[in-house]
């Protein structure tokens, strides 16, 4: 039944590409009216403007995740001598 129920469901996938890229509806094709409708209703210029302020967002990002790795000293060290005696005795009674 899975099979079938597949098939069947494939085949109007299919079936619908085709008519989206081949069928003829006032002369032109569904694809092509709805590509004339997108360039119609989305203005191009505001499209750029928000891909290049996305561009410009991760080089930002990028920029600053390179400063912060390159200025950033080491992890400040909280164990006394005394702590680090007593884990390098623990250590060596291990092995």
């Amino acid at each position: 039944m899975g099979v079938l129920k597949f098939l069947v469901w494939t085949t109007c996938a299919v079936g619908l590409g085709v008519f989206l890229a081949r069928g003829n509806v006032n002369g032109r094709t569904p694809l092509d009216h709805m590509e004339r409708t997108w360039k119609r209703t989305v203005n191009p210029s505001t499209l750029d403007k928000v891909k290049d302020g996305v561009e410009d967002v991760v080089d930002s990002a990028k920029g600053a995740v390179s400063q912060k790795s390159a200025n950033a000293a080491g992890p400040r060290e909280r164990i006394t001598a005394e702590d680090r005696a007593a884990v390098n005795d623990i250590i060596s009674k291990k092995r």
